[in-house]
């Protein structure tokens, strides 16, 4: 059957489910499995043809259309945009287009995203606290980012794969001025590379996968209780405190804003921004020479150097906006209503999720002359990435993401060469990080 088969076949299915749902109930047990039956199918799906199942509903069924369970999908910037500003936002225990259906690999803390009221607003504000302002700390960065690139060097190879290694090992010492041991580092991997068992059912991922999750969720303990001896933990469960959070619920919301947010998201936007300077010759050398002018006679970065690259932060902008690691974000009707498909109007109930497509919405030519081209000269001041601008959910690490990268960008010009390097490819169709993971910089060396 042909991706436009399966995906117009399985929106008639979610159309009839709608009408179901209206007469037995959204969340009543049966309504429940009736949505889990179709959240699996369109899964799959979506886990090995992504682009495809995206564009193919766009053009075939609109700029809106249901998928998974019962979610309705929006895909234009317009209205992707639109979603994200609603404010107060009520939001599900989910993670993108997928829902955590095993807290018990979460240690049963939902993910900050998930979170509402004063439990949002008290994570938020420790992830702010711990999080610092890169302009102020760009000498303490570019130590940590030039061990990590040593590193490499020593080895005579950069692997993009290797990313979110030096991601876990800055972001550790940043919140909790703490080093990972190489069993630790290997436990945090893990956690990335099979996080998505949580949307597999509870006794599944906690007994049927148990040889698969129990070191990893033997890992998150272990780390977590860690975290309790670091010298800044006073002040993070001082701050928790005011808004009644827990001990177990601010050590977890850390670990899930340095694992999934920090390491996962930031590392991957890193290795698409060296992707696009390894085939944009024209491109790396105007990176050169900015770095050379930021950078000076100084042996260490000064003060100004972010502020100054212009034409790096650009690119990092461009990059969000053509490969964003975080592809959907979302959250839940408050009220029920009634959205068109063509001359169809389907019901939906209250609790539906209401998912924004940011992969497609930053690609929409709606709002970019030839979005699927790379350009810096782009108007990026409402750009979808890191949740927008100016409203309640925006990413608390855009800052610290940015300027990260922008370092590396700096040491990788200025303090670093390599010879050659392997193909550059992004993977769109699989559900997979995008990001040109199988990049390797041959003979990766100190200037």
């Amino acid at each position: 059957m042909s991706i436009k088969e399966q995906v117009i076949q399985a929106h008639k299915r979610q159309i009839r489910l709608s009408q179901t749902l209206a007469k037995v109930g959204y969340n009543s047990r049966i309504g429940k499995l009736l949505r889990l039956r179709l959240y699996y199918l369109d899964a799959f799906v979506i886990l090995q043809k992504l682009k495809s199942f995206l564009y193919t509903a766009k053009e075939n069924i609109g700029d809106k259309f249901f998928a998974l369970e019962q979610a309705i999908i929006y895909t234009s910037h317009a209205e992707v945009k639109k979603l994200m500003q609603v404010e107060p936002q009520l939001r599900g225990n989910d993670l993108g287009i997928f829902k955590v259906l095993a807290p018990s690999y979460l240690l049963n803390n939902p993910l900050s995203l998930g979170m509402n009221g004063r439990e949002h607003t008290g994570t938020r504000a420790v992830s702010l606290q711990a999080l610092p302002e890169p302009s102020e700390n760009v000498e303490l960065l570019g130590n940590l980012v030039d061990k990590c690139l040593a590193t490499a060097a020593n080895k005579g190879e950069l692997h993009i794969s290797d990313l979110p290694k030096m991601m876990l090992v800055i972001l550790h010492q940043l919140v909790f001025q703490m080093s990972l041991s190489e069993l630790e580092m290997t436990g945090s991997v893990n956690f990335l590379q099979r996080i998505g068992l949580i949307s597999l059912p509870n006794f599944v991922t906690k007994y049927l996968l148990w040889v698969l999750t129990a070191p990893v969720i033997r890992h998150r303990k272990h780390l977590t209780q860690r975290y309790k001896q670091s010298p800044k933990w006073s002040s993070y469960l001082e701050t928790g405190a005011k808004y009644q959070l827990n001990e177990h619920q601010i050590s977890n919301s850390l670990f899930d804003m340095i694992h999934i947010a920090g390491t996962a998201g930031t590392s991957a936007l890193l290795g698409s921004v060296i992707g696009v300077l390894c085939l944009d010759e024209e491109l790396r050398n105007k990176v050169i020479t900015e770095v050379n002018a930021v950078w000076g006679e100084q042996e260490i970065l000064n003060e100004n150097a972010l502020s100054n690259s212009i034409i790096i932060n650009q690119i990092i902008l461009e990059t969000a906006r053509l490969y964003p690691p975080v592809r959907f974000v979302g959250q839940l009707s408050q009220e029920e209503g009634e959205i068109d498909f063509g001359e169809v109007k389907c019901p939906f109930q209250k609790g539906t999720r209401l998912v924004a497509s940011i992969f497609t919405a930053n690609r929409d030519a709606q709002r970019y002359e030839n979005p699927d081209s790379f350009d810096i000269e782009r108007d990026f001041s409402d750009i979808l990435s890191w949740n927008g601008y100016e409203h309640e959910r925006v990413c608390p690490g855009r800052s610290l993401a940015i300027g990260l990268i922008n370092i590396f960008c700096l040491y990788l010009f200025k303090k670093y060469k390599w010879e050659s390097f392997t193909e550059v490819k992004w993977e769109f169709e699989r559900f997979t990080n995008v990001t040109p993971n199988d990049l390797v910089l041959k003979g990766f060396a100190r200037s």
